[in-house]
């Protein structure tokens, strides 16, 4: 009786153990996915820039001068700089980074396709809103990105009550024109996304000189466009064609793996064996 005793306690020590240790991983890995929901020969965009934080960090303000940090996102695509104000600005432990397409490509992510990357964030405050910012191709400065800061809420993710989180970014009337270059495909990078002749991107006029929602039936529809070219599926304000926005978010959570103490085979050993030996001892 005294060896069955000393089976169960160590049996139930164990599970205890692996329950534990269970328990002791910290943070949510989640899984950022952008689904490109342009039609064929439509608008692409730049790497885009996510940022994880407490709800203090503002993009932008519309009707306001872009920052630097913007411009040169919403111009060149870079998300160095925004990134830098990002981790200097917040208090806490801001996670951020960007999700582009193949490397190989320069990394816009295309229309019709998609880019994903994992994260790992703090579930106790200090991730718990979502901002992300792009630059739309092929244009001079309109770009994508979540004013309020507030707008998109992960805490049912890291609470462990919702599993994913979807929405539609460059939805109609919600693409930004930064104001800080006249909309001309001469000055325009990513020009031959839609089969015109590559622009030189630096040096364009400074148009405006504050973020405005692009609203024109036709966006491009100012832009000098060589003859013979095509462009009316570039048309983000066409609710046939983009039913669905410029693109679709989806952030999810990234299961965590059981993890396996080391000690466990020699464990199981170890309780085979003493099964044994009071098989061994048990009268017949």
């Amino acid at each position: 009786m005294q060896i069955k005793s000393t089976v169960t306690c160590f049996a139930f020590a164990l599970g205890f153990s692996l329950t534990t240790n269970n328990s002791l991983a910290a943070g949510v890995q989640l899984e950022v996915t952008i689904q490109n929901n342009s039609p064929a020969g439509g608008v692409a965009l730049t790497p885009v820039w996510v940022g994880f934080h407490n709800g203090t960090f503002d993009s932008y303000d519309g009707g306001s001068p872009a920052a630097g940090s913007l411009e040169l996102l919403a111009e060149l695509g870079q998300t160095g700089p925004i990134s830098d104000v990002f981790a200097g600005t917040l208090i806490g432990d801001p996670i951020d980074g960007r999700v582009q397409g193949a490397i190989a490509a320069g990394g816009p992510i295309m229309a019709g396709g998609s880019a994903s990357q994992v994260f790992n964030v703090d579930d106790g405050g200090a991730n718990t809103y979502f901002s992300y910012a792009a630059m739309v191709l092929p244009s001079n400065d309109f770009f994508v990105a979540n004013g309020n800061p507030f707008a998109h809420d992960l805490s049912t993710l890291l609470s462990g009550a919702a599993t994913t989180i979807s929405f539609n970014i460059g939805t109609i009337g919600t693409v930004n024109d930064a104001g800080t270059e006249v909309n001309d495909f001469a000055f325009s990078p990513g020009n031959p996304i839609a089969g015109i002749p590559a622009g030189d991107a630096p040096g364009g006029v400074v148009e405006g000189g504050v973020i405005t929602n692009v609203v024109a039936a036709d966006p491009f529809a100012g832009f000098l466009t060589p003859p013979g070219i095509d462009i009316s599926a570039l048309n983000f304000n066409d609710l046939d064609q983009y039913a669905n926005g410029i693109a679709t978010i989806t952030i999810s959570v990234v299961p965590s793996p059981v993890p396996i103490p080391a000690a466990l085979p020699l464990a199981i050993s170890g309780i085979a064996g003493l099964l044994a030996f009071v098989r061994r001892r048990e009268p017949t």
